[in-house]
């Protein structure tokens, strides 16, 4: 679509790199906040719609100061559980940025933040409902987006357990059909709007037109930077005859300093040893 391209190329040098760091730094403030005066945060920062209608335009602004994981434990385990939890939005937040451009994935975020704000507004001002939705749904689809992208990839389950992309996001969306089945009404809300949001941005990258290209070209490099070396690498290669150690494990292989010295590069040069 033209329209997409013409926005692109118009407002794609005002993007701003590195947005998911912003998005983290908003995310630990919030989580300061919670634990020193969460009343602060109720009153003053969450996305509340009648307060929004009253002029309280900063909420907006103030959307992810919000933390991305909740604990019924001690102060420690929340810390620490946030921790893991900021750790992992900001990998596949960098990666995301990274394969997209910095433009697409400021538009995500934008895009993600208004729509919550618009259906907060929509359903108080229609239906007389008050939904107080927060970013946490918003900052996980970043995962859903990587798998998407790279089902096949390796991720650490808790660090540890290796397994593929694609798995533990089919898990994570059984986690997501259990809460929407069992949480309330402000957990649907935002369960649905986390997936229209995706919905709507997919849509976007496949009728952007040569934009796409660009996309999978960047796609392709990372893939190729995250790929496994599948070749055993050789300790030593001759580099007159180009034989290796594993070819000849009788040679003795030396460095040779004096050749091309002017470009300070070292040859390793093998020569036969007498048993």
């Amino acid at each position: 679509m033209n329209f997409l391209k013409k926005l692109e190329k118009k407002l794609g040098p005002y993007a701003i790199s590195g947005i998911i760091n912003y998005v983290i730094g908003l995310q630990i403030l919030g989580i300061v906040l919670y634990l020193l005066v969460p009343e602060f945060v109720f009153n003053y920062l969450i996305l509340n719609p009648i307060a929004i209608m009253q002029g309280q335009i900063w909420r907006i602004f103030t959307f992810f100061i919000f933390p991305p994981a909740f604990t019924s434990g001690s102060p420690m385990s929340f810390v620490l559980f946030n921790a893991l939890a900021l750790y992992c939005i900001r990998i596949f937040g960098m990666i995301v940025e990274q394969v997209w451009g910095k433009f697409r994935f400021n538009c995500y975020i934008i895009l993600g933040v208004l729509l919550n704000v618009a259906v907060s507004l929509i359903a108080w001002k229609v239906f007389g409902l008050f939904l107080w939705l927060t970013p946490i749904y918003l900052v996980y689809s970043f995962f859903f987006v990587f798998a998407l992208m790279f089902p096949e990839s390796q991720v650490l389950l808790m660090m540890v357990l290796p397994i593929k992309a694609k798995w533990l996001a089919a898990g994570e969306a059984v986690i997501y059909i259990y809460s929407y089945v069992r949480g309330g009404l402000n957990t649907r809300a935002e369960i649905l709007v986390c997936l229209i949001h995706m919905m709507i941005f997919f849509a976007w990258m496949t009728f952007a037109g040569d934009t796409g290209y660009k996309q999978k070209k960047r796609q392709k490099e990372f893939q190729k930077k995250i790929k496994p070396m599948a070749a055993v690498k050789t300790g030593h290669k001759c580099a007159v005859c180009g034989r290796t150690d594993k070819d000849s494990p009788g040679m003795e292989f030396r460095f040779c300093s004096n050749v091309r010295a002017a470009m300070n590069t070292a040859w390793i040069i093998c020569t036969p040893t007498h048993t």
